[in-house]
């Protein structure tokens, strides 16, 4: 059955029973308080009270859908408003994605609403740092500060960005060691202080900065041996061209290279650096060391140039360092380098024949302007002029066409 025809039907019951008592007795009621009376029927006075307390619940409704409708304007507010702050905001970073670095901070600060205020503060930060207004950019990263706690991180990883991209490096190297002291382990805060320290070309703060990289996984293996080798080149090639008296010192140089790990002395980078140290070496004529700490990188690396050097070389048991050539000679019958160095070694222990034959060996192979020096030496060491000349002839390059040439009489 319909519920609202049994509500109805109810309703006329409840009504006739009410009337059919209203028709017996309608009641008395008598209220009185001080000089004031008040008396009406029993039905009445049920009436006023059931009107008073309806009339009160409307009004209470009524309230409550007054304060309801308050709210929800404040919320929708509120809502449009972060709608419009979000609308700003995209704006804003599409015009920083464009270039268009004066529109980008406009829109972002109109867009800083809200809890992600401190987005809009470090973009604004970025459109006035590329617009070149440095003084304000740095405002703007101290109001993204303030914005939001716990920010101290990515407002610090900004500024320093910043610093360096405007090469006020000693700036970002403060930034970073105040970061580092409190994030230590954080990978683009050791970046940007490597970065930093590779900026003012303090090698030996990146090389002390590294082994955090390898304890923490922060680069790749490779990237770390490459910053490395970088490192140590620039340090030995700093010693070698510096006026310095280390620099004419061999015990100086021989600390740094004995600091350089094996490791990266097994890298096939680090050759060019090893022969740009011992040729130094050469100059300043420390050879017993230089010629036993060169044996052992060429047990390492094979490289002309280094066997080129190593005969250059006089150490301190010269017959040592002839068999330790004789040895590669077993694998490299016919390098034109190694037989160059072999028949310096062979001077260096006077055996002249044997010097000879490896001179001329090498010049075999190849046509060296120092093999034919050396053995334009030699030859005219035995009064060999002929042969001297010859040496000579060739260093003057391909055979000249004949043509004629003055007759001058022999001084007398």
């Amino acid at each position: 059955m319909n519920f609202r025809l049994l509500i109805f039907i109810a309703t006329l019951v409840l009504g006739s029973f009410v009337g059919n008592l209203l028709l017996q007795d309608s009641g008395y009621i008598l209220i009185s308080f001080h000089n004031w009376v008040f008396e009406t029927s029993l039905w009445v006075f049920i009436a006023l009270i059931t009107a008073t307390l309806v009339s009160g619940y409307v009004f209470i409704q009524l309230m409550m859908s007054l304060i309801r409708s308050r709210t929800s304007y404040r919320n929708w507010r509120s809502e449009r408003g972060l709608k419009h702050a979000i609308s700003k905001t995209v704006k804003g970073l599409i015009s920083l994605a464009e270039g268009n670095w004066k529109q980008s901070e406009k829109l972002l600060l109109a867009g800083a609403k809200g809890n992600g205020k401190i987005i809009n503060y470090l973009a604004a930060a970025r459109a006035a740092h590329q617009a070149g207004n440095y003084p304000h950019s740095d405002e703007l990263l101290i109001e993204a500060n303030k914005s939001t706690n716990g920010a101290e991180l990515a407002v610090g990883l900004q500024q320093a960005q910043f610093q360096i991209e405007r090469k006020q490096y000693e700036q970002s190297l403060a930034t970073c060691l105040r970061l580092k002291k409190t994030f230590p382990k954080h990978q683009y805060v050791n970046n940007l202080l490597l970065k930093t320290y590779t900026k003012l070309e303090d090698w030996q703060s990146v090389l002390a900065l590294l082994p955090a990289f390898n304890k923490y996984k922060l680069l790749p293996n490779k990237e770390t041996i490459k910053l490395e080798i970088k490192a140590y080149d620039e340090l030995i090639t700093n010693l070698v061209n510096s006026r310095n008296a280390s620099s004419k010192d061999p015990k100086v140089m021989f600390e740094m290279w004995d600091k350089v790990p094996k490791r990266i002395l097994k890298q096939l980078d680090f050759v060019p650096i090893a022969q740009n140290f011992f040729a130094h070496i050469i100059t300043l004529n420390d050879h017993h060391q230089g010629e036993m700490a060169l044996r052992q990188f060429l047990s390492i690396h094979w490289n002309e140039e280094l066997i080129r050097q190593y005969g250059c070389l006089q150490g301190k048991d010269s017959k040592r360092q002839l068999l330790f050539a004789k040895d590669q000679l077993k694998q490299r019958p016919n390098d034109a380098m190694l037989l160059l160095t072999l028949g310096r070694l062979s001077l260096l222990n006077e055996d002249f024949d044997e010097a000879l034959f490896y001179f001329e060996s090498s010049l075999h192979q190849e046509s060296h302007f120092e093999t034919r020096n050396e053995l334009s030496r030699l030859y005219m060491a035995n009064h060999d002029t002929v042969k001297a000349l010859e040496m000579v002839k060739l260093g003057l390059g391909p055979i000249l066409p004949k043509l004629p040439l003055p007759n001058a009489p022999l001084p007398s």
